[in-house]
């Protein structure tokens, strides 16, 4: 089915200030994970959304927390979240970077106490958008088996590249083959995933969608890559924000909450004059676009490119949503 953006804002804000949110806070929450949703991040929209009313009734999530400031050295700080609303407080550090930014060159802002912050590329893009380069990575629940384990010890733990291309090129990556969002999405849909998500209860590898989520033998990206990235990035956000580590969550929490995030800006603009940076990115995206494909109807991939397409469709013709969904979002 198909709803319109007013629709889905309509909805998110009906359940939050059932919940007692702050009307505030309701209508700026709703209004990101509708823009989510519209952007084409089904998984991190709406289909996330149930869960994270979830943790806000369990009492993981503390709507009225403010984020502080913890301790500043030159162009890193170190925040609090206290536990307040993800993607609010997510943007609010993206922000705060780009602030950082603008005195240094580069901000980083380490993030302790956090809650998940549904589509890390929004942060992303919300730098690329301003000009400057976003970088941004969050740790998580383990919920992945290392490589050469069937037990799950690490976080999928996406990792946010923006680069302030035109339009903007940004690679959104869990540091698994599918996130759990991306494999309900695929279940859902009733199709396979296009490679390999996981394996199955024999150590087979398998596209089924519904096997992994029930299993949780995720595929790392890359195989022992993934799986090494997964624990690199875990490890320089514990230390840069001085907050809990996959390990700690998962062993010392009930939920996936208080986790540890970091956000990166780097201005452009004071490296490189408008003109030559625009020119040398283009030439990068001409070069890859024009590579001979594989297949001729099938245009060769450039990360992101697709939203500015997918956000333009769901603007005109409105937002697809799995049916269920919805209901279950009507329901709450």
């Amino acid at each position: 089915m198909k709803v319109s953006y007013e629709q889905l804002k309509s909805e998110f804000k009906r359940v939050l200030l059932s919940r007692k949110v702050r009307e505030d806070l309701a209508e700026d929450c709703a209004t990101l994970f509708a823009d989510t949703t519209q952007a084409g991040a089904y998984s991190h929209g709406i289909n996330r959304f149930p869960r994270f009313i979830q943790q806000l009734e369990n009492g993981d999530i503390v709507p009225e927390a403010e984020p502080t400031k913890e301790l500043s050295l030159g162009a890193i700080e170190q925040w609090d979240a206290h536990q307040s609303i993800g993607n609010l407080t997510a943007q609010k550090m993206m922000d705060r970077a780009m602030e950082i930014a603008d005195q240094f060159g580069i901000g980083v802002v380490a993030l302790k106490n956090a809650n998940h912050w549904m589509r890390g590329g929004g942060y992303g893009w919300q730098a690329a958008e301003k000009g400057y380069i976003g970088i941004c990575w969050t740790n998580a629940l383990a919920v992945m088996p290392p490589w050469g384990a069937k037990e799950c010890r690490i976080g999928t733990n996406p990792l946010i590249i923006a680069v302030p291309s035109n339009p903007i090129t940004m690679v959104d990556m869990s540091c698994s083959m599918y996130s759990y969002g991306m494999l309900e999405v695929n279940r859902l849909a009733g199709r396979q995933t296009l490679v390999d998500a996981g394996f199955d209860d024999e150590g087979n590898l398998t596209k089924d969608p519904a096997t992994v989520e029930k299993n949780r033998r995720l595929l790392p990206m890359g195989f022992w890559k993934g799986s090494g990235l997964s624990i690199v990035l875990d490890m320089i956000a514990t230390l840069l924000s001085n907050g809990l580590s996959t390990a700690a969550v998962t062993e010392d929490k009930d939920d996936e909450y208080c986790i540890s995030q970091v956000f990166i800006a780097i201005e452009v603009d004071r490296l490189i004059d408008g003109k030559t940076k625009d020119e040398k990115l283009q030439r990068i995206i001409d070069y890859v676009k024009t590579a001979e494909r594989a297949d001729p109807n099938v245009d060769v991939r450039l990360p992101g490119h697709e939203f500015t397409t997918i956000l333009a469709d769901n603007k005109a013709h409105g937002i697809p949503v799995d049916d269920s969904v919805w209901e279950k979002l009507k329901s709450l």
